[in-house]
């Protein structure tokens, strides 16, 4: 787990979710960090994550009402019931 991910807050967990090495995006093979917070935006977590990890990781952020991905400009989808 990089370094960056213990100075973050409201985490209920964190992990390393594999990249696919068969994509052609070069993007989409590197690992992402992957961090489930306990409350926020998830656009605006995904935004900040992106700027900690740079280009090494992509990141995906979950709160409890959506989910955000790097690759997708960390636009924010909404997971409410």
């Amino acid at each position: 787990m990089p370094a960056w991910v213990k100075r973050v807050q409201d985490v209920e967990a964190a992990y390393i979710l594999p990249g696919n090495p068969d994509e052609e995006d070069p993007a989409d093979r590197r690992d992402s960090v992957v961090i489930k917070y306990t409350s926020g935006d998830a656009g605006q977590r995904c935004t900040a994550m992106r700027a900690l990890a740079g280009t090494e990781h992509g990141v995906i952020a979950y709160t409890p009402t959506g989910m955000a991905v790097d690759s997708n400009d960390c636009l924010s989808v909404d997971l409410s019931p």
